[in-house]
């Protein structure tokens, strides 16, 4: 029997590496005071339209209740997180620091690793701040968390899309003209660039680097805004580079994330093993608005999924502890009771299990007990190791010279 595409089953060990990514996640959130929420998996079509830019209404998964309401499955977690801020934490002081670790639900044409139908985001939602301080923070707590479960190295591509706008309207395209360049750029198709005879424009979109790209730059921001928000990627850069992560943040003025969305600072974090970006954020100041809701935000989110395939290619696996079993019990659910009451991990045995079965499912699961119950008596036995796990005894012949 086959799955649906784009979905996947999680075996034990699977899942439980899964889990641990999830809550070496939160401990980052927590770190940074964040506080996690949840909201239901799937919205209202028309909150999600509202929130949503064109490219992710496309993706939703949607259907009707009885009573022909129409909803959609979530395809992120940062627009139910502004219908709930904007209805029921209104009156919560600001700035607000929420988290989440959840399902979301993509309809993908064609589904492929790391572009599953069903995946989980681990992010953040700064709310209620604006400015190069608000941005530091969404941008340093991604690092900080892809460090935390051992993508120390990973790259971070950081941009603002004012520059772009001031860079666009300094060269006279504008409206129509400016958003399709835009998407050019963010394409990165050099050859579509080039036939608008702007060479500025096409040497512009390879631009990338660290901040003496910066200077080459800002002669071309022609507005007040996109000099600003040059001032805020620089300041970015030097405040990286006192953290010590000035080799792993670069400006790619090339970097365009969804352009209905996104209204400023962006950034995406890579590795070399993957093509695609394990994380991603920036500024939606124009999101809470549209709920009636007039304040700035900041966040970012990252692909647990694709987290756990970087980790694999790279041949490591998520640090996990054994499942620690304290005893094995046979013949008796009071005992079973009263060692869980005292805070063991029980594993049943089948009663009546000859002694030479139960020792072998105890060292099977590293069991160091077994409590046998038999006609109202009970026994325990401690569990040695198998013969051939014991050590060599030392003898006068096998000592080491001293």
């Amino acid at each position: 029997m086959r799955l649906p595409a784009g979905v996947r089953d999680w075996l034990p060990r699977e899942l439980a590496r899964k889990r641990e990514i999830e809550q070496q996640m939160r401990a980052v959130f927590g770190r940074w005071a964040y506080e996690e929420v949840q909201t239901p998996m799937f919205e209202r079509f028309d909150v999600l339209e509202r929130g949503l830019g064109q490219e992710s209404t496309a993706l939703l998964f949607q259907f009707n209740d009885r009573s022909s309401t129409a909803l959609a499955l979530r395809p992120e977690m940062t627009t139910p997180i502004a219908r709930l801020v904007s209805t029921r934490m209104r009156e919560s002081t600001l700035p607000l620091r929420l988290a989440y670790v959840a399902p979301v639900f993509r309809y993908y044409e064609q589904p492929q690793e790391g572009r599953m139908r069903e995946l989980t985001q681990a992010g953040t939602e700064l709310i209620g701040a604006s400015g190069v301080d608000a941005d530091a923070e969404a941008l340093f707590m991604a690092i900080e968390a892809l460090a935390e479960i051992g993508l120390a190295d990973a790259r971070f591509d950081i941009n603002d899309a004012r520059i772009v706008d001031g860079v666009l309207d300094g060269m006279g395209l504008r409206g129509d003209e400016a958003r399709r360049a835009k998407e050019l750029i963010r394409e990165r198709n050099l050859v579509a660039l080039q036939r608008l005879g702007l060479p500025a424009l096409t040497q512009f979109t390879l631009q990338r680097g660290g901040r003496e790209v910066i200077a080459s730059v800002r002669e071309l921001c022609h507005t007040p805004s996109s000099l600003e928000a040059l001032e805020a990627i620089e300041t970015l850069l030097q405040r990286a580079d006192a953290l010590g992560y000035g080799g792993r943040v670069a400006v790619d003025f090339a970097l365009l994330r969804d352009l209905e969305y996104y209204t400023g600072f962006g950034f995406e974090g890579y590795v070399e093993e993957i093509g695609f970006a394990l994380c991603g954020g920036g500024r939606y100041d124009s999101l809470l608005p549209k709920f009636g809701y007039d304040v700035p935000a900041v966040g970012w989110t990252a692909g647990v999924e694709r987290l756990l395939i970087a980790l694999e290619r790279r041949g490591k696996h998520v640090r996990r502890r054994r499942h620690r079993i304290d005893v094995l019990v046979s013949g008796s659910d009071v005992v079973s009771a009263r060692e869980r009451a005292a805070g063991h991990v029980v594993r049943s045995a089948r009663a009546g299990a000859p002694e030479e079965e139960l020792l072998a499912d105890a060292r099977a699961h590293s069991i160091p007990r077994i409590v046998i119950a038999i006609d109202g008596t009970v026994r325990e036995l401690r569990v040695g190791p198998r013969v051939d796990e014991l050590p060599i005894p030392r003898t006068p012949s096998n000592w080491d010279a001293r």
